[in-house]
Order: structure tokens, then C-alpha cells, then sequence
């Protein structure tokens, strides 16, 4: 089964963060690949839950900011 849950790419997620920290790291996805195991909405709602003890200035960094400086949009 290539299904995921939020618990199982929770490691993963976090390790990437306190790798690079928040102002260096950024939420994306590989789709539409990704859509062979899960929905966007879904993803996006495990990206939330896994950073729901952030603060909110960091979440906004992973979610939009962070990529927005990156490519300068």
C-alpha cells in the first residue's frame, strides 16, 4: 500500500524544518504524481496539522512567504 498519513511523513517533515529552519524551507508537492495517493487537500491539511504548534509568522513562511521571496513573486 502507497498510501501515507499525516504521522508518517510527520518525521520527515519536521527533520527537513529543523534541518534547514523555517526561513529556509518551503511547502510543496510533486504533483500530479502525488495525486496517485492522496488529494491536495489532503496534503495541504497534513502540512497544517504537522505545523500546527508554530507559530504563525512560521507557518506563513512555509506556506507562502518563503516561497514567495524564493521566486520573487
Amino acid at each position: 500500500d502507497h498510501r501515507w498519513t499525516p504521522a508518517s511523513i510527520r518525521p520527515y517533515v519536521l527533520g527537513c524544518i529543523e534541518a534547514f529552519g523555517v526561513q529556509r524551507s518551503l511547502f510543496a508537492t510533486n504533483w500530479p504524481v502525488d495525486g496517485l495517493f492522496s488529494s491536495y487537500a489532503a496534503l495541504l491539511s497534513a502540512y497544517a496539522e504537522i505545523t500546527a504548534d508554530f507559530a504563525p509568522a512560521e507557518q506563513r513562511a512555509l506556506f507562502s512567504q518563503n516561497a514567495e521571496t524564493l521566486y520573487r513573486i
